[in-house]
C-alpha cells in the first residue's frame, strides 16, 4: 500500500519523507547502540540517526576490532563523548578501557547515567584544546552537540586544558591508548595540537570529525594541522564519508589529493556535508592496510544485503 501510494504522489512530483516526530523533541529517548540501548534527551539528533540508521558510527567499532588485532591490551580516548554512543559501539565489539572527556552539562548528566552498564570507563567533565587556559565562548546546539564559539563579547567563560594536562593531572598513563577518538564540532584539530605529548609518546590511531562548517565558524585552518601529522611520524590518511561510509585512503605526502578532498566537502554545497579522517603512524601502516581490506569488505556485504 505505501508504495502504491508514493508511485501515485510521485506522479505529482510528491513522495513521503519520514522526519522527527515533533512530539518527542522534549522527550527522553531510548536509543539502541549496537549492542545496548542507552538514553538521550530527545533533542539530541542522534536519536533520530540511530532509529533511521541502525549502523551509524559503527565504522568506529570496526576499527577497534582492527587494531586491537596487533595491541590486544589497548585502551580508547573518546572526546566529545557526547551521551556515550561511540562508547557503546566500542564496547559491542570488546571490553576495552575507555576514557571519555565531555564538556556539555546535559551531555555529560546522561553520559554518566549510560556508563552505569559498562566496566573500565573513565568519565571526565572538561573542555578541551590547545593550551590551558579560560576562554570566553557561545555555545551552540548546546545540550546535544556542543559547538565552542569564541566570542570575546558576551561570551560565557569557560575552562580549556590540553589532553596532556588532563593526563598528567589525573594521572592516567596513556602509552596503551592506541585510538584517539575526537567529535568536538570544529575543534578536533586544535585538540589534536593539546595533545602532542601523548601523540608522539603512544601513536595512537587518530578518528575525528573533519567539519569545514564548523571549522570555518571558529577561524580554524584544520588542513595545516592534519598535514603537519607527517611530521610526528603520521603517514596514512582514511576518508570516510559524513554517514561512516569508507572513501579511499592516501598518505600524508600526497598533499595534492588531501586539498583537493579538502575543497570538496566544504559543509554547503557537496554531497558530502564532512568527513570522518583516520591517521596511522607508520609503524602501524600495517593496521592501516588491515582497515582499507576490512571497510572494503563491509561495503561489499552491506550493498550485497541491500
Amino acid at each position: 500500500m505505501k508504495k502504491l501510494i508514493r508511485n501515485f504522489l510521485g506522479y505529482f512530483g510528491y513522495d513521503i519523507v519520514k522526519v522527527m516526530p515533533t512530539n518527542v523533541l522534549k522527550k527522553q529517548r531510548k536509543v539502541r547502540v549496537g549492542k545496548f540501548t542507552i538514553i538521550m534527551p530527545g533533542n539530541n539528533p542522534l536519536a533520530y540517526t540511530y532509529t533511521k540508521q541502525p549502523d551509524f558510527g559503527s565504522e568506529i567499532s570496526r576499527l577497534v576490532g582492527y587494531v586491537k588485532t596487533k595491541y590486544p591490551d589497548m585502551g580508547f580516548l573518546d572526546i566529545g563523548a557526547n551521551t556515550g554512543d561511540t562508547i557503546a559501539h566500542v564496547k559491542s565489539v570488546s571490553d576495552v578501557p575507555v576514557i571519555a572527556i565531555e564538556g556539555d552539562d546535559v551531555s555529560y548528566k546522561y553520559l554518566t547515567e549510560n556508563v552505569k552498564q559498562f566496566n573500565g570507563v573513565t568519565i571526565i567533565k572538561q573542555f578541551v584544546g590547545e593550551s590551558d587556559s579560560e576562554m570566553n565562548i557561545s555555545l551552540e546546539k548546546a545540550g546535544w552537540n556542543t559547538t565552542l564559539i569564541p566570542d570575546s563579547g558576551t561570551g560565557k567563560q569557560i575552562q580549556i586544558k590540553k589532553v596532556d594536562t588532563v593526563f598528567k593531572e589525573k594521572n592516567i598513563d596513556p602509552s596503551k591508548i592506541k585510538i584517539f577518538k575526537i567529535d568536538a564540532e570544529g575543534f578536533d584539530t586544535i585538540i589534536i595540537r593539546g595533545a602532542l605529548e601523548y601523540i608522539a609518546s603512544a601513536k595512537p590511531v587518530i578518528f575525528l570529525e573533519y567539519n569545514r562548517d564548523n571549522m570555518l565558524a571558529i577561524h580554524e585552518n584544520g588542513l595545516d594541522t592534519i598535514l603537519q601529522l607527517q611530521e610526528k611520524g603520521y603517514n596514512k590518511i582514511l576518508f570516510f564519508d559524513d554517514q561512516g561510509r569508507f572513501l579511499l585512503s592516501t598518505t600524508l605526502s600526497d598533499k595534492h589529493l588531501i586539498h583537493e578532498m579538502h575543497s570538496y566537502a566544504d559543509g554547503k554545497s557537496g554531497l558530502i556535508y564532512y568527513y570522518n579522517l583516520c591517521l596511522f603512524h607508520s609503524s602501524d601502516d600495517d593496521l592501516a592496510a588491515l582497515t582499507v581490506k576490512g571497510e572494503l569488505e563491509y561495503k561489499s556485504a552491506f550493498s550485497i544485503n541491500q
